[in-house]
């Protein structure tokens, strides 16, 4: 079952809060102790909502798989995917009259996981969509976590306008942990912790 839902989340890599390592930066040691709460709070019944907003490379796709996989040992349905990848599923199920289908596959899951949430700016149409599942997920008191790089002031330039960009902000963070990633980025250190296991196993 773990398996199974593990291969449905399509996290493409596996990462897990064990190969995570807190004491990267003061940024991280800071927020360890409400991040592990809330790893360690998952169940059917209470669905983890986070937003991870920082700085590129400081651990919010890490830390948001994380989560992801722990509701998978749970047996909590996830799916992980890029904002800019749930837009153009949606703006193309719309021009062929298959919308409402495609929508579900993402008001469906009990955790979904938005990735890269501002790398692309949406236009109206786009916005619209996203704000659409960003809404359904959280009237049925869905999980769904996001990562930025973009502060939750500047969101307009994400989104279409300031009205949608402040309704779905509140949504997300309503109930939702959210976590400020600055810093250096945590890359290079993943880097020597591999380089290390490796001559330590040579």
């Amino acid at each position: 079952m773990i398996q199974n839902k593990v291969r449905s989340a399509k996290f493409r890599r596996l990462q897990t809060v064990e190969n995570f390592d807190f004491r990267h930066s003061k940024t991280t040691e800071k927020i360890e102790k409400t991040y592990l709460a809330l790893l360690q709070g998952i169940a059917r019944d209470n669905l983890p909502s986070a937003v991870f907003t920082g700085h590129a490379g400081t651990g919010k796709t890490h830390l948001s798989r994380a989560l992801g996989y722990a509701c998978c040992q749970k047996g909590i349905s996830v799916l992980f995917l890029t904002a800019a990848e749930m837009v153009n599923h949606l703006q193309h199920a719309q021009k062929t009259y298959n919308l409402e289908q495609e929508l579900n596959k993402f008001r469906k899951p009990q955790v979904l996981i938005i990735d890269e949430l501002g790398y692309v700016a949406l236009d109206t149409q786009a916005s619209n969509l996203f704000f659409q599942v960003i809404s359904s997920r959280h009237d049925a008191e869905l999980g769904t976590i996001a990562t930025t790089n973009i502060p939750f002031g500047k969101f307009n330039q994400i989104f279409a306008n300031d009205a949608i960009a402040h309704a779905i902000v509140d949504r997300l963070v309503n109930e939702a942990e959210v976590f400020y990633m600055e810093g250096d980025s945590y890359r290079p250190h993943q880097r020597q912790e591999k380089l290390k296991r490796k001559r330590q196993t040579a």
